[in-house]
């Protein structure tokens, strides 16, 4: 029972970021399509351009386009992390 015990307490003190990470999912679902769109743009059309060109390419033509389109993406996408897988990457 005292095992029992300090099971339930130690996976109640996850609930928080248990919680958040839900949310986060869900935030996730929901702007996916766009984020993949701009990561497919990105690996079309930005690979042979430098770093300030690609940004304001993402930026200023492939956010405006989905915005104008009311394709939900993510602000703030990291393209890097979001096409790179971390356990391959490192």
């Amino acid at each position: 029972m005292e095992r029992a015990n300090k099971l339930i307490t130690g996976l109640s003190d996850n609930i928080v970021r248990w919680n958040t990470d839900a949310a986060n999912i869900g935030n996730l679902k929901l702007n996916l399509v766009g984020d993949v769109a701009k990561g497919c743009a990105f690996v079309s059309y930005c690979g042979p351009f430098n770093s300030e060109f690609r940004d304001k390419l993402i930026e200023e033509y492939f956010f405006k386009d989905l915005m104008e389109r009311n394709i939900p993406c993510s602000k703030d996408l990291n393209l890097v992390k979001f096409l790179v897988d971390p356990s391959v990457a490192g």
